[in-house]
């Protein structure tokens, strides 16, 4: 830690201040505010660690304190933030600067330096995403609303149901630079208010209720104690919820069948979303099957499927946009060889990416075209069973 960087208390002081002015408010209610979020019966654990210049004993209060001044504004900027978990004695001070402020803006790295065409993994940069224009204008046009609207997305594997999600919360907000050309970007009248949270069922952080309740409010940056119930969590979200936000569920039928997500929590989710946060708060989930579907599987009618007034089922892009994606390759492909590509993915976009990546290969290296057909075809069989056997 360099000499010269403030200490723990005199960064509490300055993360009051900016609060206090931001929000109007004398220190002593900031003071007791911030108690409160802790679980404190007032500021006096505050004053305390201000006052005598004192680190608190235990790391959760450290990270708890570090998310609530960011949830109200007090921190000036990510090294402000980064010091005082350091004096704060945090093991990890980066990790959780990276998870309190994961909207910073998407690196602009050169794309020269990164793959042409994307096989296997979610596309999780937005100049790499291709297409979905009429399933972008209804999801966006949902969560543009007051209140805002909760979307149902639906598909068989390797349809692109993860990429879209990642497109979604990461399009609006990502700078121009680091874009196509004309790639469009205002979905959303006020990109810059809203939050996003991002959850596969697939993690297994939260595959219990209580893991997944901590890591809600933990990407939100709201109090997130140690041990929580239900209860707890619907007052927090209740009670610090301001900016519309999103949460998108991935895989949520693995969710739907774990006896530890009860017929409770469900019911909460919809409650918060339909009664309690004022149409701030929309779900947009993903899944390889349509509501009733899932419903069937279910045995039962779900509380929280019900809240989903719009469903999308993702199928193949449009010629269009799946011609977008191939004039995308660094070596312009041949007409023929876009025309052979756009028969054989019949425009699904897990097909084109191994298609065309398997193509540019063949290219660089002046392989003959029954070569790289040959391949390419081999290459698709397994996903082409997967999306056209559900």
């Amino acid at each position: 830690m360099p000499a010269g960087e403030p200490r723990f208390s005199e960064l509490l002081q300055r993360a009051i201040n900016r609060i206090a002015f931001l929000e109007n408010k004398t220190r002593q209610v900031v003071f007791d505010e911030l108690g409160y979020a802790l679980g404190r019966q007032g500021g006096s654990a505050i004053q305390y660690w201000l006052y005598h210049q004192r680190v608190p004993a235990r790391l959760e209060d450290v990270e708890n304190l570090a998310r609530i001044i960011a949830h109200r504004g007090g921190w000036e900027n990510e090294n402000d933030l980064r010091s005082f978990l350091s004096r704060g004695g945090h093991p990890s001070a980066d990790v959780l600067v990276r998870q309190i402020f994961p909207n910073e803006p998407i690196s602009t790295a050169s794309p020269a330096a990164q793959p042409a065409f994307i096989v296997g993994p979610p596309i999780l940069r937005p100049h790499q995403f291709f297409g979905r224009t009429r399933e972008l204008r209804r999801i966006f046009t949902a969560l543009n609303s007051a209140p805002m609207q909760n979307v149902a997305i639906s598909g068989p594997p390797r349809s692109g149901k993860t990429s879209l999600l990642h497109y979604i919360h990461t399009i609006t907000r990502t700078p121009p630079a680091a874009l196509r050309p004309h790639q469009a970007q205002n979905w959303l009248d006020e990109p810059q208010r809203y939050r996003w949270v991002y959850v596969d069922f697939q993690d297994p952080r939260v595959c219990n209720r209580e893991g997944f309740l901590l890591y809600i409010l933990r990407q939100l940056n709201f109090p997130a104690p140690s041990s929580l119930d239900l209860i707890q969590f619907v007052d927090i979200i209740v009670r610090y919820l301001v900016n519309p936000t999103v949460i998108l569920l991935d895989e949520i039928q693995i969710a739907l069948t774990n006896p530890e997500f009860t017929q409770q929590f469900w019911w909460s989710l919809r409650s918060l979303s339909s009664n309690l946060t004022d149409g701030k708060l929309a779900f947009v989930i993903a899944a390889q099957n349509q509501l009733p579907v899932l419903q069937h599987v279910l045995g039962k009618p779900s509380p929280f499927l019900n809240i989903f007034g719009h469903s999308i089922q993702l199928g193949p892009l449009s010629e269009e946009e799946a011609r977008q994606l191939i004039q995308s390759s660094p070596i312009p492909f041949s007409p023929a060889d876009a025309d052979w590509i756009i028969q054989h993915s019949g425009c699904w976009p897990a097909l084109l990416q191994i298609l065309c990546s398997t193509r540019l290969v063949a290219l660089q290296e002046n392989q003959s075209d029954e070569i790289w057909k040959a391949d390419g075809l081999a290459n698709i069989q397994p996903y082409r069973y997967l999306l056209e056997n559900p």
